[in-house]
C-alpha cells in the first residue's frame, strides 16, 4: 500500500491487484442492488395482481352485479370553523394513506378551535376514499372516529349487503378504476364525483362468499407484505455496503 498526495491530502493507494479487487466488489454491489430493486418492484406489484385475480376472475363474473350506490351511503357530517368547534380530534388526510394498500401511515391531532377550513367527519368502520387523483387508490377503512380532508369522501356501508373490507379492496383495484368514470378537466387534477362513484358496478357474492374471498385475499396480502419488508431490509443493507467498502479500502484493510 503506497501513500500519494492529492490536493494537499495523503491517501492510501492499493496495488493494481487491490484496485481490481475493489472494482469487482463495487460491481458486485451494483448487481446485487439492481437485483434487489427488481425483486422489490415485483413484490410491490403483487397486491394489484391478487386483486385482479379476485375481481376479474371467471368466478366473479357469476356474482350478482350491484351498483356501489346501493351499498354505500355518503356521510355529510361536516365540521365548519364558523360553528366554533372545541376540543381535539385526529385528522387523517390523503398524505396519511398508503397508495394501493389502504394502510394508514400517519395521523395528526388537531385543535378544533384552530380549524381553517371545513373538515368531513368519519366514524370507525367507515370507508374514507380519496377522490382527488383516484388512480392512487387511497382507500382507508377508519380505525377510529376523526376528521379527514375535503379531498376525501366518507362512506357508511350497508352491512346487510356487503362486508366493508370487501368493498374497500374492490375500490383499490384496477377493476374499479376501469369502471369508474373519472373526470379529467384541463388544468385540474383528475377527480371523481359522488354520483360517479355510486354508478360503478361491483360483482358481489353473498356475505358468506365475501368472507371466504377476504380470508384468502388477506392471507396472500400478508405474505406479499412480508416479502416486501424482507426485500426492503435487504436493499437497506446493500445501500450501506459502498460506504463500508470505501472505509476498508482507504484504511488499508481491504
Amino acid at each position: 500500500m503506497l501513500f500519494r498526495r492529492l490536493a494537499g491530502a495523503e491517501i492510501l493507494i492499493p496495488p493494481y491487484d487491490g484496485q481490481t479487487a475493489f472494482a469487482n466488489q463495487v460491481l458486485g454491489i451494483e448487481r446485487a442492488w439492481a437485483a434487489a430493486e427488481a425483486q422489490l418492484e415485483s413484490a410491490e406489484a403483487l397486491p394489484a395482481a391478487y386483486l385482479r385475480a379476485v375481481f376479474n376472475s371467471p368466478e366473479a363474473q357469476k356474482w350478482q352485479t350491484r351498483k356501489l350506490g346501493e351499498i354505500l351511503e355518503l356521510r355529510k357530517d361536516i365540521v365548519h370553523p364558523r360553528d366554533n368547534p372545541r376540543g381535539r380530534e385526529m385528522f387523517v388526510g390523503l398524505e396519511h394513506i398508503e397508495s394501493g394498500t389502504g394502510v394508514r401511515v400517519g395521523a395528526v391531532e388537531i385543535e378544533m378551535s384552530e380549524l381553517k377550513g371545513r373538515k368531513p367527519r368519519f366514524y370507525e368502520g367507515d370507508i374514507v376514499y380519496g377522490y382527488l387523483r383516484p388512480y392512487l387508490n387511497k382507500v382507508w377503512v377508519a380505525e377510529f372516529d376523526g376528521l379527514c380532508s375535503v379531498d376525501q369522501y366518507v362512506y357508511k356501508i350497508d352491512g346487510s349487503k356487503a362486508k366493508t373490507e370487501f368493498v374497500a379492496w374492490f375500490m383499490r383495484s384496477e377493476t374499479y378504476l376501469s369502471r369508474a368514470p373519472i373526470k379529467t378537466t384541463p388544468g385540474q387534477l383528475p377527480r371523481i364525483r359522488t354520483e360517479e362513484v355510486a354508478s360503478v358496478e361491483l360483482n358481489l357474492p353473498p356475505i358468506t362468499g365475501q368472507q371466504r374471498v377476504l380470508a384468502g385475499l388477506s392471507e396472500r396480502l400478508r405474505e406479499a407484505q412480508r416479502i416486501r419488508e424482507c426485500l426492503e431490509a435487504q436493499l437497506a443493507t446493500i445501500n450501506k455496503l459502498p460506504a463500508a467498502l470505501l472505509r476498508l479500502a482507504f484504511s488499508g484493510e481491504l
